[in-house]
């Protein structure tokens, strides 16, 4: 009897080890998930503040009709008078570029379709502000809220944004989105 005994002992121990493995690895795999889910989040929240401040302040201390210098479905480049050096005073007029990369530009990553998103100001070099980024949508809209392709006529931009994160887990990006109607002042 003490054998039988001794026997189940170490088959009921052995379900329990095997258990606690198994919610072990699961705990785990949750775990991750959940951390590349909070980066992109956290990285699109981060790119969609920068974006929407830039873009309300478009056209701000630029000359009627100026802002917008040249406009496509994935860049753009606008006059605004921003603060560059976080004094809470604005520095003058400067133009502000956004251009999305090809995938090439981002090859470094595992992710074979994010791109690096760039930002520039005045006559400084291109800051890569977003790696990641699956696409960056401009879509321009006149005061009647007709699509045109006119600098001039444009009064509210679709801004419509995709990231993913850089590394799989399980094969799986983690994806976020946005998308949001941009009506700046000096329009």
């Amino acid at each position: 009897m003490a054998i039988a005994d001794l026997i189940g002992t170490t088959v009921v121990a052995g379900i329990l080890i095997l258990m606690t493995i198994a919610l072990t690895g699961s705990v785990s795999e949750s775990t991750t998930q959940q951390m590349l889910d909070v980066t992109t989040q956290q990285a699109l929240t981060t790119l969609k503040s920068m974006i929407e401040y830039d873009f309300r302040k478009m056209g701000f201390e630029a000359a009627p009709g100026t802002a917008i210098t040249s406009m496509n479905t994935d860049s753009i480049t606008f006059w605004a008078g921003i603060d560059t050096n976080n004094d809470n005073i604005v520095d003058g007029v400067n133009t502000i570029a956004y251009q999305l990369s090809d995938t090439s530009a981002a090859s470094s990553t595992p992710n074979p379709d994010d791109r690096i998103l760039y930002r520039t100001v005045g006559a400084a070099a291109p800051v890569a502000v977003a790696l990641g980024v699956l696409s960056f949508d401009l879509q321009y809209f006149n005061d009647g809220g007709n699509v045109t392709a006119n600098p001039i006529d444009v009064k509210t931009i679709r801004v419509s944004l995709t990231v993913q994160s850089t590394i799989p887990y399980d094969d799986t990006y983690s994806e976020a989105a946005w998308e949001k109607r941009i009506s700046p002042r000096n329009l």
